[in-house]
């Protein structure tokens, strides 16, 4: 506690704005990799995606996938992410027992899903760790064209974005009694898309205009040369995740070209 100038007391920042101590506790930045170890991983994990002959390198992947989001403090969201891949390989081998023409169609779709089940289970982890700034900073560093940077920037964006406007769609559908449950769903298929998908659309459409404003004000597309707030470092922990990746990826393409059996 400090004095101020005419006697009052005057109390020092943390203790006069704890929401404003609170933030800048919330803001600063979690474990996570570089962004540019992270795009790499995910060009090698789509490089590999169709590779299905090895599935023990799909599950080791995953594995590692999942050691990706432990270590950026996401151990729910890597939970989930692995029970969801146990359920759709599981339910893969299912339906290729059934012996009809229906279960083969189900099973076909069960393992194309599985094959891109690695990106998507990387990327969510990716972007919901990495800064919109920290990912523009990476892409220019690789001297990406500044229309591809903005372009990948504005998604990584809208997808976060996109989640939100459907949770708050289904809120405002609950609040208004018409929740949405798999009795509403099978019943009234038709309205419950209507009911979901026009608002959100339309929403949408609005947001994508705002990120791409706000990338105008920025200064985006100007041409001059940017500078950036961050500063990236590679860290023993992206050199150790990049190499086992890579090994990873390495052993699927071989075994897609069969040169692993």
């Amino acid at each position: 506690m400090t004095v101020g100038h005419r006697g009052g007391a005057r109390r020092r920042p943390s203790e006069a704005d704890p929401r404003a101590a609170e933030q800048h506790a919330c803001a600063l930045p979690p474990r996570r990799l570089d962004p540019r170890v992270s795009l790499a991983i995910l060009v090698l994990i789509n490089a590999s995606a169709f590779a299905p002959r090895l599935i023990v390198g799909q599950v080791a992947i995953v594995v590692l996938a999942a050691a990706v989001a432990v270590w950026c403090g996401r151990i729910a969201s890597a939970v989930r992410w692995c029970a969801a891949y146990a359920i759709v390989m599981v339910a893969g081998y299912a339906f290729l027992l059934l012996p009809n023409g229906v279960a083969a169609s189900f099973a076909t779709m069960l393992v194309m899903a599985r094959c891109v089940f690695c990106a998507w289970m990387f990327a969510s982890t990716m972007i919901a760790t990495t800064r919109v700034g920290e990912l523009a900073c990476a892409l220019q560093r690789t001297h990406l064209p500044r229309h591809g940077v903005i372009a990948i920037c504005v998604t990584l964006r809208f997808f976060p974005t996109m989640a939100g406007e459907f949770r708050s769609v289904i809120e405002a559908l609950r609040v208004r009694g018409m929740a949405l449950t798999p009795r509403t769903v099978v019943a009234h298929p038709v309205r419950v898309m209507e009911n979901l998908l026009v608002p959100v659309m339309s929403r949408l459409s609005i947001v994508a205009d705002e990120l791409a404003n706000a990338a105008v004000v920025r200064g985006m597309d100007s041409s001059r040369p940017r500078t950036s707030y961050y500063d990236l470092r590679l860290s023993a922990v992206d050199v150790v995740f990049l190499t086992l990746f890579a090994v990873v990826a390495a052993a699927l393409v071989l075994s897609k070209f069969g040169v692993i059996a």
